[in-house]
């Protein structure tokens, strides 16, 4: 009896502990605060007490645009459904009175919210006109979790955020803000999932890095119109010196032809300058001009040997360059005095397409002084580091390369070939290439701007689509900037001298058969370039620019004449 009478006294007590229970898991544990500064930029939000003490408890970063929608809004409906704890508000400054009321309202909302744990996102979207004056197109992102009560009693230095989408200490995108919410709560990622979810990386805040950024976009514009300058005006001289032979002093086409050869330097410290110490002009252009001569003339007494041992030297120099720069894991393409920044979001990591012309036009300057099939395996070898994760993770570089290895051995054996086979060849290597790239994106553990065009690109109808959308890209650039025409008119102009050359070239190109078709290959191959990349007049000019200046330098410092070595 007293057994029975047990369970029953104990059945209230039991039913109001349930009852409790019920009552505590029906209380939320976790709660998002998504909030929209509009209008202001990394060092203005940084400068808020408020904001900085959840740097400080979380992270900060700089934010690149890739999606034209309002981050507001969820992508993810399945990730995040419309019942997720989440609150989303637009704190405009110049609505509610200034900066400081801003950190003072979001610490007041979210240390009033009655959670365990909250994910506090602020972050700005948009532009102010400041921003544009100083072409500062990163905008601030700041992140931290943890108690509601706690997270801006955090002292100390405010760290850094990132993704594996960028990879980039300090830089995220506007994609990967949904994911980290859904991380944050717990729901699985669907199968269309774009961006990476956002975690805090134990390292400064990003404020140094923004500087370099804003030096970056005020020098790299006015630093490459001197750069072409002069490199337009060096290729009209050699042009102009080659066509006049014996009439022109001996010295003077030295000088030019050497000239005409440094435009592998000039390009490799234009990249090179993102590693200065400070980005300025009193330390870039003395840079560049010793850069530019040194790393040219350097390779002068390997012209005792002939002259088309000079363009071995100087594509060696550019194949140790670019594979010093992925160890470096393309430090120097943050702030780069060449061309776009990877802090612009269009390629975070890796080898730039800018660059797909150097590394062509390099390895066929050493391999025209190599047996068929050990080029044939150096260009195999450069095309897989500008094409395989990890290391360039360029598509576009390591189909151009593969293309180019394809066509160095049909040229090099164009009698045992002939047209036919020779073509076959090129298409054959593009394809297994290309295949071999894909295959390793594939397997990747991280993803890769090449998995995420595997994943959107359906059969032959979408990589048509994508070749034709890639073609729209590279002629609105352009349209947005008329000397990129320079290239891809100069290069059916260029091929046509290859291929009916001018006497004094035509004796070079006699002499040195092989270099002939190191000249051919290269501009051949900057056609190429041009076809398979978005931005196709900066993926095919420094094919062009090796091209054309190694076939002028070279003839000038032969000299009409002249006989050369082996």
């Amino acid at each position: 009896m007293r057994r029975a009478v047990v369970p029953f006294l104990l059945a209230p007590a039991l039913l109001v502990g349930l009852g409790a229970a019920g009552s505590a898991q029906d209380v939320p544990q976790q709660h998002v605060f998504l909030i929209d500064v509009p209008g202001v930029s990394f060092e203005e939000l940084l400068g808020v007490p408020e904001v900085l003490a959840l740097a400080r408890a979380g992270g900060a970063a700089l934010v690149s645009n890739q999606d034209a929608a309002d981050p507001g809004n969820p992508p993810y409906p399945e990730l995040v459904p419309g019942s997720a704890p989440i609150t989303q508000w637009e704190m405009d400054p110049s609505v509610m009175g200034g900066l400081d009321v801003v950190g003072a309202t979001i610490r007041e909302r979210v240390e009033d919210t009655d959670v365990r744990e909250v994910l506090v996102i602020v972050l700005s979207h948009t532009g102010s006109p400041e921003m544009a004056v100083a072409k500062d197109e990163l905008h601030p992102l700041v992140m931290a979790v943890g108690a509601p009560d706690q997270l801006f009693e955090a002292t100390g230095e405010a760290s850094s955020l990132t993704s594996d989408t960028t990879r980039r200490t300090g830089v995220v995108t506007d994609l990967d803000v949904w994911p980290t919410i859904g991380n944050f709560l717990g729901g699985d990622p669907p199968a269309d999932w774009t961006g990476s979810p956002i975690r805090v990386v134990d390292e400064p805040a990003p404020f140094e890095l923004h500087a370099r950024y804003l030096a970056q976009r005020r020098m790299y514009v006015p630093i490459g119109i001197a750069a072409a300058l002069y490199v337009t005006v060096v290729g009209l001289l050699g042009a102009a010196l080659v066509m006049l032979g014996r009439r022109v002093p001996a010295l003077a086409r030295r000088f030019v032809g050497w000239g005409c050869l440094s435009v592998a330097a000039l390009a490799a410290g234009l990249l090179a300058a993102g590693h200065l110490p400070e980005l300025t002009y009193a330390d870039a252009v003395p840079f560049l001009a010793i850069v530019t001569v040194l790393g040219t003339m350097a390779f002068s007494p390997l012209e005792r040997g002939s002259a088309v041992w000079v363009p071995v030297g100087i594509g060696a120099a550019v194949l140790a360059f670019f594979t010093v720069e992925a160890a470096l894991g393309w430090s120097a393409l943050l702030s780069p005095l060449l061309g776009g920044s990877h802090l612009d979001g269009g390629r975070f990591y890796g080898l730039p397409n800018v660059a797909i012309g150097m590394l062509v036009g390099g390895s066929l300057y050493v391999a025209q002084r190599l047996r068929t099939w050990s080029g044939v395996g150096l260009i195999v070898a450069v095309a897989l580091f500008a094409g395989m994760p990890y290391l360039g993770s360029n598509l576009g570089a390591g189909v151009t390369l593969f293309a180019t290895a394809g066509m160095w051995f049909a040229v090099r054996e164009r009698e045992r070939l002939g047209p036919w086979k020779g073509i076959a060849v090129v298409a054959l290597a593009a394809v297994a290439g290309t295949a071999l790239i894909l295959l390793a994106h594939r397997l990747s553990p991280l993803p890769t701007h090449v998995t995420r065009f595997e994943e959107t690109v359906e059969g032959a109808a979408g990589i048509w689509s994508t070749f034709v959308d890639r073609l729209g890209v590279g002629i609105d650039l352009i349209r947005r900037n008329p000397a990129a025409l320079v290239p891809v008119l100069g290069l059916p102009v260029a091929l046509l001298a290859v291929l009916r050359p001018p006497a004094p070239i035509r004796e070079t190109f006699e002499r040195w058969p092989a270099w002939r078709d190191a000249v051919l290959v290269c501009l051949l191959a900057g056609i190429v370039a041009y076809l398979v990349n978005d931005t196709g007049a900066a993926a095919a000019g420094f094919a062009f620019g090796l091209g054309l200046g190694g076939m002028l330098g070279v003839s000038l410092l032969a000299g009409p004449g002249k006989m050369g070595g082996s």
